[in-house]
């Protein structure tokens, strides 16, 4: 018989989460107990007690060992967060008790570029509350990012609608909200051929060398959406990158051109070491948003990066 909620926090304790968890990642019950310092005999009694809790088997044998049943993988990953979220939650008192008196320790994910400049406002009013918000910054490409905020290590992220990465995400309760846009450029280096050419078509930009980010990065799928829409081959990239910051660089010395953020080409632009390139269709305006967990919904930190959003 499935248990009620008050009967699981009755009886559920974060050891069990552990056990889990640990049984979850080694896919073995001997590997486990080794690491959770158990006997094999006691962590199998234990978890026999946890899935008679719950009502339904978290793990099965396998040809390659204990594995994870539907319900169970929604039980492992449940468990995981609950645990990230007891460490969190001692950060956040030890910030509460500090000098700093901080109302939470928020943990954001973004691209570098979109921290290079969108996120400064944003972290600026998280830090000036009264009471203030700590904030601790990943910066990494989005497909890593979505891992770690999946993993519970992140709580928020701000970064671009990547469609391949959400439809990757179907079924793991992610929440996307629209914040705006940010239109996408092609830059050259300072006096490149197309710099002064009007109406660039993407064959001609084809026959260029180019700098692009890695797969499956939004920028490259961006940019090959382009050249596939006009029936070109995207080129093969003299440099690839991790991200546009870097690509953008590139570009300033002269490597090749890229598909960058309009945001990350205006210093280039503006102090002359790259051009724009006027193209006869230009690409797809990104969509920039906040995503972060169902269940964190109304979590105190996600009201009150709104909060910071809406200001600034």
């Amino acid at each position: 018989m499935p248990a009620s909620a008050n009967h699981l926090l009755a009886r559920l304790r974060f050891r069990h989460l552990q056990l889990v968890t640990e049984v979850g990642r080694t896919g073995s019950l001997s590997r486990a107990a080794i690491a959770l310092s158990l006997t094999q005999p006691a962590l199998s009694k234990a978890l026999k007690e946890i899935e008679d809790m719950l009502g339904f088997s978290i793990f099965h044998r396998g040809p390659r060992g204990l594995q994870q049943t539907e319900q169970g993988a929604v039980v492992v990953r449940g468990a995981q967060l609950m645990l990230r979220e007891l460490h969190h939650m001692r950060e956040e008192a030890d910030a509460a008790a500090s000098g700093a008196r901080a109302a939470a320790v928020l943990r954001l994910g973004s691209s570098a570029f979109i921290a290079l400049g969108i996120l400064q406002p944003i972290i600026s009013r998280l830090t000036c509350m009264e009471p203030p918000v700590v904030v601790q910054v990943t910066e990494n490409n989005v497909p890593r990012l979505f891992e770690t905020l999946i993993a519970g290590d992140l709580d928020a992220l701000i970064c671009l609608y990547n469609s391949d990465v959400m439809a990757s995400q179907a079924g793991r309760d992610m929440r996307f909200e629209k914040l705006g846009e940010e239109p996408y450029v092609v830059i050259a280096p300072a006096g490149h051929r197309l710099s002064k050419a009007r109406a660039v078509t993407w064959r001609r930009l084809a026959e260029e060398r180019w700098v692009l980010t890695r797969k499956p990065s939004f920028a490259r799928v961006l940019v090959e959406d382009s050249f596939r829409q006009h029936g070109v081959t995207t080129p093969i990239p003299v440099c690839e990158t991790d991200g546009p910051v870097t690509a953008a660089k590139l570009v300033a010395n002269g490597v090749g051109l890229s598909s960058v953020p309009a945001s990350t080409a205006q210093e280039h632009v503006r102090s002359k070491a790259a051009n724009l390139i006027r193209l006869q269709s230009p690409q797809q305006t990104a969509i920039l948003g906040l995503v972060y967990r169902e269940t964190s919904i109304d979590h105190p930190r996600i009201a009150r990066l709104r909060e910071a959003l809406d200001l600034a």
